[in-house]
């Protein structure tokens, strides 16, 4: 086959696996500090269930934040902002399909936190080459660099319109035996108000796809619903 049907094919392969472990390392520039992320989770496609904990790194602070995701639903609890919080609340939740409407924008389609959903968007891959063959954690993997286009990606039009988003190169690395992907690692560029250009890259590794995850999603005697509040002490 060729790189891209090749790819396309490990893209499918992997959005279709009833679960996988996640592990991540990324950095950020925000407002001129560099941010620097890691973190690890489990997450069930099959249910649209997630958890991670990650751990963000600002001039030598290390500050953990826990997210489980449920569908479009996303719920975060760190020390970062738990001060803001009424007493008795600890997780702070974030509904993107109803934030998203008044930006026109669908999360049901585009659910970037959800794995399976980041594979999806790799079938909208266009030049695609192969690189060579690389080993990650023991595996042994054809390594291959796409250019996603945008206007391939549900709603991407939209998402351009809103941060000009610009996309690097995406470097993918698909198992020789089991057909999918280890390890994704891109970078871009986009725009946010009162911040200016912000620039990203993220890595991201799979592993033990199809294994039994379970993910309790906080009790609402926990949460405090952040969608369309200000929430004090948050910037708000």
């Amino acid at each position: 086959m060729t790189p891209s049907a090749s790819l396309k094919q490990a893209a499918l392969k992997s959005a279709q696996a009833s679960s996988e472990h996640v592990e991540m390392k990324g950095a950020a520039s925000v407002q001129g500090q560099q941010v620097l992320i890691t973190g690890a989770g489990d997450f069930d496609s099959a249910s649209r269930r997630g958890q991670m904990q990650a751990h963000a790194s600002v001039s030598g602070l290390d500050v953990q934040i826990d997210e489980v995701l449920d569908g479009t639903t996303i719920y975060m609890k760190s020390p970062l902002f738990s001060a803001a919080l009424p007493n008795g609340k600890t997780w702070l939740k974030l509904d993107l399909q109803k934030f998203g409407q008044s930006k026109g924008i669908d999360f049901n389609q585009l659910l970037t936190q959800n794995p399976a959903q980041s594979f999806a968007q790799l079938k909208a891959s266009g030049q695609v080459k192969e690189i060579g063959d690389e080993t990650i954690d023991g595996a042994e993997t054809t390594h291959y660099r796409a250019h996603i286009d945008p206007a391939k990606i549900p709603q991407g039009a939209k998402i351009q319109a809103l941060t000009n988003a610009k996309y690097g190169p995406y470097d993918v690395w698909v198992g020789k035996d089991d057909g999918y992907i280890h390890r994704t690692k891109n970078t871009y560029s986009y725009s946010a108000p009162g911040v200016g250009r912000q620039a990203a890259s993220m890595t991201m590794d799979f592993s033990d796809f199809g294994k039994d995850v379970t993910v309790t999603v906080p009790p609402a005697d926990e949460t405090v619903d952040a969608t369309d509040k200000t929430i004090n002490g948050l910037g708000g």
